[in-house]
């Protein structure tokens, strides 16, 4: 019977550390992708700039701070080709320092083995985007009218397989993308600038298009990033969305992202960040120090949208512990009943026990460990089974999926393409110790039971 209550404990325990695991684990993994998307640190000031370069400079030559890069984001409707429109965001960056993020680098599908991706067109592209354009035009085009080139998320230009939910990467590598029939064309919009028509002084919001060619693909493993991002050149959206100051400069409003070292005191490195912009805020912009300040610098994982998102999650996690919990307390009743019907059929023995003069806190001793031994044996057993569960749960989710016939976990509704699955360590003793507990309360009762029979009762029966 004891074996009973050993698998109670163990469902319990293998339970929670596999819901735990994969709560936090989908927790790190998004807080991951934003700290690659986003970096550590961001800048965002309130004022349209165009010496972005030197405030990049500025900012890396920080002491803790790895790389500064820009990043410049509109939405936008892309045409890819007759009848297929697609909503996405058009990503200014500036490719050198994104690639500095190795996981980035991997993630692009035909440049990632190349010293120094970039954007420009290779020449079958270049010939080939001149000829659609002339058509289009009907006249020579020049190079600056070329088209910019574009790293294309994976799943604006390709849907994922039905069955496996998974791109097919390898004919997206060997695929040349320059054997396109013609550019992508998006059309996107400038907000009003002061200074003209208008009952508020604005100038009415302007509508823009724009020529782009995929050069590469990328796949972050971030649905909503794969699905919707289109990166350009910084320089190309600059002048896209930008307005020309009275200086002749295009200015145009653009967040900075820094990456730090780590073990680096971010609070420290943020006010440093802070000193910086109001030094080139006065000298650059030529603003007072009191009107300096209208920037926002912040941790990329604290970002109002990004912590609602993960207390959400959080919140979610708590809730499913919760109803475990109540299933470990159904393995303290089963417990319970084990260890009662043991106290029942071993009357004669604790009263043998009891008459050679085994105190009463002696017995439920005995009564006791034996159901800490089964709460340590479940519990030792739930964290080989969590364990492996856990670490090989991508492979359980695919033979469920070939027997179900459909795929469980889609990146369309989870995010990711693949289940996080790293064990929550962190969380492993308490829910070990949870287990125990819950057998330990369910031998408290048969223990005092026991404990307070006498010799006479106990082998009154035999």
């Amino acid at each position: 019977m004891a074996f009973f209550g050993i698998a109670a404990v163990a469902l319990c325990v293998g339970m929670l550390i596999v819901v735990t695991s994969l709560f936090r684990g989908f927790i790190d993994a998004y807080l991951g992708h934003v700290q690659r998307l986003l970096g550590d640190v961001v800048l965002r000031p309130s004022e349209e700039i165009s010496d972005h370069e030197e405030l990049l400079g500025r900012l890396e030559k920080l002491p803790g701070v790895v790389t500064a890069r820009p990043l410049a984001q509109i939405g936008a409707l892309l045409y890819l080709r007759p009848r297929v429109v697609k909503a996405v965001d058009l990503a200014g960056i500036d490719l050198e320092r994104q690639c500095r993020d190795e996981l980035f680098r991997r993630g692009l599908l035909q440049q990632a083995e190349k010293t120094a991706p970039g954007f420009n067109l290779p020449q079958k592209a270049r010939e080939k985007a001149r000829l659609w354009l002339a058509n289009k035009l009907r006249r020579p085009v020049t190079d600056d009218e070329l088209p910019t080139g574009a790293i294309v998320g994976i799943g604006v230009l390709a849907e994922p397989d039905e069955q496996t939910d998974e791109y097919d990467r390898a004919g997206i590598i060997e695929k040349d993308l320059t054997a396109r029939e013609g550019a992508m064309v998006f059309t996107t919009g400038r907000r009003g600038t002061g200074g003209g028509a208008g009952d508020e002084g604005q100038l009415p919001a302007q509508k823009l298009s724009g020529r782009c060619w995929p050069v590469d693909v990328i796949q972050t493993g971030m649905n909503d990033v794969d699905t919707r991002v289109v990166y350009l050149p910084f320089s190309y959206v600059r002048e896209l969305i930008g307005t020309k100051g009275p200086d002749g400069k295009v200015r145009c409003r653009a967040s900075f992202h820094l990456t730090l070292e780590k073990g680096r005191d971010v609070t420290e490195i943020m006010a440093q960040i802070g000193r910086v912009w109001q030094e080139f805020a006065v000298e650059t912009l030529g603003v007072s120090r009191e009107l300096s300040g209208l920037v926002r610098i912040y941790v990329a994982s604290q970002e109002p949208l990004v912590r609602q998102y993960t207390q959400a999650i959080r919140q979610q996690l708590f809730i499913m512990q919760l109803i475990l919990g109540l299933i470990c307390l159904v393995a303290a009743l089963l417990i319970f009943v084990i260890l009662l019907m043991v106290v029942m059929h071993k009357r004669r023995d604790i009263g043998i026990i009891r008459s050679i003069g085994s105190s009463r806190g002696q017995v439920a001793q005995i009564f006791l460990l034996y159901g800490g031994g089964i709460g340590l044996a479940g519990a030792l057993l739930g964290l080989a089974a969590g364990v492996a569960a856990t670490r090989n749960i991508n492979f359980i989710e695919a033979v469920l999926a070939r027997v179900l016939g459909f795929k469980i976990w889609r990146s369309g509704v989870y995010i990711f393409s693949e289940i996080p699955h790293e064990v929550a360590w962190g969380s492993v003793a308490w829910i070990m110790a949870a287990g125990m507990a819950a057998a330990l309360l369910g031998a408290l009762l048969p223990a005092w039971r026991a404990a307070r029979m006498t010799p006479t009762q106990a082998l009154r029966w035999e």
